[in-house]
């Protein structure tokens, strides 16, 4: 199977043009917020959007529920189609998703400004901080019942297909976590997630610095490291600041901006 990722930030309107780009790439397959939808239709999962908090969201959207990740994947091999659509905020998203559905890893990554212009991005950002909508691939009779109470409005599509007119019908919804306000990580916990990881490097004796600061839903670290003398430290630099967006991402479902590593020392002991 083809694996295609849609990647950008919370709110960009990701969701909104899935439906145009799996039609160019024929694609019959897209995950989006913990949902596997097959030809408009929710074939297996559970919507993201249903959660009652944001990192509630932000698990089901990474498939951290065993029984719903091994519903999606049973449903795909009984499906058996050749190309899938995964859509994630994140590379890192994209990638634990492909990982937890075993789908073999991403063939072609596709940024939302590839697609969308800036113009475009800034509304569809200020419709989801403004009035908290998001958006579901999939017709309004596929979601009534599960968002009965928030569900909004719906919206048509029309494109070509084999010198055809298709219409696609999409679903407006407010998540029961949008009422409650903007999540809110506390720099503890982001600053308690670095230090999780930088145990796990052994090639790191201390750290004197950690600074994360959240800009517009993005992450910007800053951090000043001693390490092992003897490391090639444009190789280490480079592995754990890898290591380090993965993981932030992963597990707060925030995109990652820019990491800064200072090497203050190297250990000779």
């Amino acid at each position: 199977m083809k694996v295609y990722a849609l990647v950008g930030p919370s709110g960009t309107g990701k969701s909104h043009r899935a439906v145009l780009l799996a039609n160019e790439y024929q694609i019959p397959l897209i995950v989006d917020d913990g949902l596997l939808i097959y030809a408009g239709k929710i074939m297996a999962g559970s919507s993201a959007k249903r959660e009652e908090s944001k990192m509630g969201a932000i698990r089901r959207a990474l498939f951290y529920d065993e029984k719903q990740t091994e519903e999606v994947k049973s449903c795909l091999k009984k499906i058996n189609e050749n190309k899938i659509l995964i859509l994630g905020t994140s590379i890192g998203m994209v990638e634990r998703i492909d990982e937890r559905l075993e789908l073999g890893g991403i063939d072609e990554y596709i940024d939302i400004e590839d697609i969308a212009s800036q113009e475009e991005i800034e509304t569809a950002l200020s419709v989801r901080n403004n009035e908290g909508k998001h958006v579901i691939p999939v017709p309004t009779i596929e979601v009534e019942q599960d968002f009965s109470g928030y569900l909004l409005h719906s919206l048509e599509l029309f494109f070509k297909k084999d010198n055809k007119t298709v219409r696609h019908e999409k679903s407006i919804v407010r998540p029961r976590f949008s009422f409650y306000g903007n999540l809110s990580i506390s720099n503890r916990v982001l600053v308690s997630l670095i230090e999780y990881l930088i145990k796990d490097f052994e090639d790191i004796i201390s750290f004197k610095k950690i600074k994360v600061e959240e800009i517009n839903n993005q992450l910007i670290v800053e951090l000043s490291l001693e390490i092992t003398y003897g490391l090639v430290i444009k190789d280490f630099v480079y592995n754990f600041r890898k290591s380090l967006k993965e993981h932030l991402e992963n597990n707060t479902g925030i995109n990652v901006k820019e990491i800064d590593i200072e090497i203050y020392s190297l250990s000779v002991d």
